[in-house]
This record gives C-alpha cells, sequence and structure tokens, in this order.
C-alpha cells in the first residue's frame, strides 16, 4: 500500500472532525446509527471507493479524502508511523512486545474510527471538508517551520560559554525570593459588608488572641477549631513556605514586623479576620549556576526558535506576499456582520 504525508495528514484531520461531530451529536443519539451500522433488516452502508459519489442532505462532492485510505491496517503502514517517531519511541514500541501490541491494536482502532466516519460520509460533507483542509494547512505549516529551523539552528546550540554568559547577565532572574514560615488562624466574613459581623468577628479574633496569651489555647488546637476554610487547619494553622510578595498587602508588613514564634493583632482583609503566627524568615538567595543551567538551555532554544520563526514568516512574507489593506478588510468587516447575522437569523427560523 501507499502512505505517504497526504495521508498522514488526512487521517490527524478526520480524526479532528470525527471530535468535533461527537462534540456537537445530542446525548439522545444512537451509538450506532453515529458509526453508520444499520438497524436489524436494514442493508448495511456501502463503503465510499474512489471515483464514486454518495447523495446526502448535506452537500458533497464527488470523493472524499477517505476514498483512497485503506480499510485495513497493513506492515508497511505500521512501519511508516513507527519511522516517524523518535529514536526513543521507537526503541520503547520495538522492546517490548505488549507494548507494540497495545501500539497496533490502538491503530487498528484508529481505523474503524476512520471507517466509521467514512460510512457517515463525514469526508463529504462541504463544512467538514473545508475544516480538515485547514488542519492539514496548520500541519504542513509546522512541519514547514520546524525543518526550517532544525535547518537554521546550530548543531551545538548553546553552547556552555552562551549558557554561562546568559546567567552571568541575568542573575536577577534567577533568585529565591524571600520567603517566610507562616502560620494562620482565619476567620471568614459571611457578608464583608455587614459592619456589625466585621465587628463580632474582629471580637472573636481578640478572644482568641487572649486565650492564646493566656496559654489556655494551643495556636493548634484554636486553628483546628476556629480556621475556615480549611486550608492549614488541621497541619496546626500552618500556610508552607511563603513567598513574601504573595502575602496581602493588609498583612505582609505586620507579619515581617513580627518577631519568630509571636502572634499578630487580629488583621483585617476583605475576607475576614487573620490572626497570624511568624516563623523563620529566609532572605532572597541567587540560585547557582548548576542549579539554573538546564532551564536557561531551555530558555535560549526557546528565543531562538521564536527568533527564527518570526524570521521565516517575514522572509515569506516578502517573497510570496499576500497583500490586503486596512481599507478591504474594514469592508469585509463590514460585509462579514451582514452576512453571518443575516445566516444566524435564518437558521434560528
Amino acid at each position: 500500500m501507499t502512505f505517504n504525508l497526504k495521508t498522514l495528514l488526512v487521517v490527524l484531520a478526520v480524526l479532528l472532525i470525527s471530535f468535533v461531530i461527537y462534540m456537537n451529536t445530542g446525548a439522545g443519539v444512537s451509538v450506532r446509527k453515529l458509526l453508520g451500522v444499520q438497524s436489524a433488516g436494514t442493508p448495511p452502508a456501502t463503503a465510499m471507493t474512489a471515483g464514486t459519489s454518495q447523495k446526502s442532505n448535506d452537500k458533497t462532492v464527488a470523493e472524499g479524502p477517505l476514498s483512497g485510505i485503506s480499510s485495513t491496517l497493513e506492515f508497511d503502514e505500521i512501519q511508516t508511523i513507527i519511522s516517524l517517531a523518535d529514536e526513543a519511541q521507537r526503541k520503547s514500541l520495538l522492546a517490548d512486545e505488549k507494548v507494540l501490541a497495545t501500539f497496533v491494536k490502538n491503530e487498528a482502532a484508529n481505523k474503524s474510527v476512520l471507517a466509521a466516519a467514512q460510512a457517515n460520509k463525514v469526508d463529504q460533507n462541504e463544512r467538514y471538508q473545508y475544516i480538515m483542509n485547514r488542519a492539514v494547512e496548520n500541519i504542513i505549516r509546522e512541519i514547514y517551520l520546524k525543518q526550517l529551523i532544525a535547518s537554521k539552528a546550530p548543531k551545538d546550540f548553546p553552547t556552555e560559554e552562551q549558557i554561562q554568559s546568559y546567567y552571568n547577565q541575568n542573575k536577577d532572574k534567577f533568585k529565591l525570593e524571600e520567603r517566610v514560615h507562616v502560620w494562620q488562624i482565619f476567620l471568614p466574613f459571611k457578608d464583608a459588608n455587614d459592619q456589625k459581623e466585621r465587628e463580632l468577628t474582629k471580637k472573636q479574633a481578640e478572644s482568641i488572641i487572649n486565650d492564646l496569651a493566656k496559654n489556655t489555647l494551643e495556636f493548634a488546637e484554636a486553628a483546628e477549631k476556629y480556621s475556615n476554610p480549611p486550608a492549614g487547619k488541621y497541619s496546626g494553622g500552618y500556610m508552607g513556605l511563603v513567598k513574601v510578595s504573595d502575602l496581602k498587602p493588609e498583612i505582609r508588613q505586620p507579619l515581617i514586623n513580627l518577631a519568630p514564634d509571636k502572634i499578630s493583632a487580629p488583621l483585617q482583609t476583605t475576607d475576614g479576620i487573620h490572626i497570624l503566627k511568624r516563623g523563620v524568615l529566609i532572605p532572597a538567595q541567587n540560585l547557582r549556576y548548576d542549579e539554573v543551567k538546564e532551564q536557561i538551555r531551555r530558555i535560549l532554544v526557546r528565543d531562538l526558535q521564536t527568533q527564527l520563526t518570526q524570521a521565516v514568516y517575514k522572509q515569506a512574507s516578502e517573497t510570496y506576499p499576500v497583500d490586503i489593506d486596512d481599507k478591504k478588510i474594514e469592508e469585509w468587516r463590514l460585509k462579514l456582520r451582514t452576512n453571518l447575522t443575516s445566516d444566524k437569523t435564518a437558521t434560528a427560523k
């Protein structure tokens, strides 16, 4: 059999359309009908073959993209698919009998979905054909871009020197912010606009703080008893090692001003009343080169790919220009508003 790039692209596009149909199918539709399986006593749908045409209520064309695709699964096809995978994927598929069996069975199941799509004339529908063509165009564009980027990117990029240079020039990007260990008892407002409720909640917080000061109540006990919602409730009120910059402005500075293991006064935010206990404050610190080397490598590769992609688009636009001026676009916008609004009204009727 012949199995080429066009076949791959069409298969991907048809699977996309099958998903679109599934998402737009009502819950009461028969699965048998959806798959093109007729009721008992009804002749089965005949699969399309090259050069034939079937009539339907939808607009159709002489033949669809599926007409040239085999309904069987052959060795050559599996070999082609595996050959397109990367080396690690190929080794994984070929090293284990069960892994390859699962893969082949999945491909067979995909063939069954394509057969159902063909029986339902998905590839004969004008609207879905356009969506398939768009999907193929997108895939071709991505393949082309990847090929160009791979051919233009230096094989040894980025070098150790380039990674080190980036690190030296951007050390401020690679640092752990100032962090602090925080414990909390949180008393939420049911209605933040209710002045009476806010005052009652604050009095409750003051009562809890008073009990904590007298050692008649432990902080962990109070957190479990009073905190709501339960974040930290069952861990003694511990909220973790929190970045200082992530703290709400109303509680950030009062918390930092606390001495370790000391308890704050009631701190009010729009959500409720916070009773906080501060742990160790960990200063901001720069990350070492070896800790961020791989992250920098990914950044440089991503930036290079972005630059090359922009260059490809610029060169293609200059070599194969498709010029549309702003006046024409505005004309289209007005026409689209009229046409699409009219279509929507007609559909509603």
